[in-house]
């Protein structure tokens, strides 16, 4: 007679509850943490070379995760990963000197990247399998974001930035609890998948690079996107309703993504997602009208949550049944740390000598050039695959 467990769970709990706290984390990192390194001393320069390192390390980190978990446990490396992304994370309360930040930051991060790949690999092998809605699943993600990017503000005002490494570590906390709880998904054992093989057809890799046009249209936007408004004289509660438009839009959409996949199909949601793309840094170069802009914000709803949720099928559905780990780390790795950290170097420079049309211009092309590798893709998917 087999042990009864402590606590039933269902199993879509888990996954969203994984998907609110690590973008949970990421809501206090990306705008609170570089504020708390001020504080201890460290310069604009330094600061965002620590922050650039956590990018560039999305580049090799995610397929070798996958990589391990193919071979090994998936669930086995999304629990080690989280519990090195919370143990190597606390020890920045040990020592605040830079080359002991530089050290953790690296480490952290290495552990960090490793877990969303994976998660999303299992959570739309079990929307598949119990058809759910994976759309519904990730906008937890959504949600834990706004919520923390929103709510560590008034907290840090009242208590101090000393709050933000603690918060950080709890979320971490969470996010490990929750990856505890998550089910795990039998990977069946094949021959291995070299990444010769995984890349071999012409319709996936025209795919990723699709994908990784994608994200290098939003590095700008991510990065420079609050300054351009700021400096068309927005003020920060103008520009914070413009953010918030978009993820109320992507999270709406996100929410009846099984519907819009089953009517228009993965490659059409795909390259649609990278011409409206296209279209909303045209406008962003075009003007800053409150109604175009506030149209522009809509559109997030197909430029990240659209895309993210055909890309993560589309690997799903491509990609040899005991690699999906790994290939969903190259999408990864490809578009957010190779396409996201390329643009959000290069925009930069692009701000500072061209101005932000000429930048947002240069992400519309980006685009458009991605939506064409999309159509590419589908052209060469309906063809007989030798």
């Amino acid at each position: 007679m087999g042990a009864v467990p402590l606590l039933t769970i269902p199993p879509r709990w888990p996954i969203a509850g994984f998907y609110a706290c690590y973008f949970a984390v990421v809501g206090v990192w990306i705008p609170y943490w570089p504020l708390h390194l001020t504080q201890l001393g460290l310069g604009a320069t330094t600061i965002g070379l620590l922050m650039a390192m956590t990018q560039w390390i999305r580049i090799p980190a995610p397929p070798l995760w996958g990589a391990l978990a193919d071979r090994k446990s998936r669930r086995g490396v999304v629990l080690f990963t989280c519990l090195g992304a919370l143990v190597s994370f606390c020890l920045f309360f040990l020592d605040d000197r830079l080359g002991w930040i530089l050290a953790v930051t690296v480490l952290y991060s290495i552990f960090h990247t490793g877990p969303l790949s994976l998660a999303d690999a299992t959570a739309m092998e079990l929307a598949m399998t119990h058809q759910w809605d994976y759309g519904r699943l990730r906008l937890w993600g959504s949600w834990g974001f706004v919520l923390c990017s929103f709510g560590v503000g008034p907290l840090s005002d009242l208590w101090g930035l000393e709050i933000v490494p603690v918060i950080i570590a709890l979320l971490l906390a969470a996010t490990l609890l929750c990856a505890f709880w998550m089910p795990g998904v039998p990977v069946p054992r094949g021959a291995p998948v070299t990444m010769r093989t995984l890349f071999a057809q012409a319709d996936v890799r025209w795919f990723y690079f699709s994908a990784m046009m994608m994200q290098f249209s939003h590095g700008g936007y991510y990065g420079f996107m609050s300054l351009h408004l700021q400096h068309h004289g927005f003020t920060r509660t103008a520009i914070g309703l413009l953010w918030s438009v978009g993820v109320v839009a992507e999270v709406l959409l996100m929410s009846r993504s099984r519907t819009l996949l089953a009517r228009f199909g993965v490659s059409w949601l795909l390259t649609f997602s990278l011409a409206m793309a296209a279209l909303r840094w045209s406008l962003y170069a075009w003007t800053t009208a409150w109604l175009p802009l506030l149209f522009a914000q809509l559109l997030h709803a197909f430029t990240f949550g659209a895309f993210h949720v055909a890309s993560v099928r589309r690997v799903h559905d491509l990609a040899p049944v005991q690699a999906r780990g790994t290939a969903q780390g190259w999408l990864a790795a490809l578009s957010y740390g190779v396409g996201g950290g390329i643009s959000m170097a290069l925009s930069g420079t692009l701000l500072d000598r061209f101005g932000h049309e000429a930048m947002f211009a240069l992400l519309a092309c980006a685009a458009a050039i991605g939506a064409l590798a999309s159509w590419r893709a589908h052209f060469l998917l309906s063809c007989p695959r030798g």
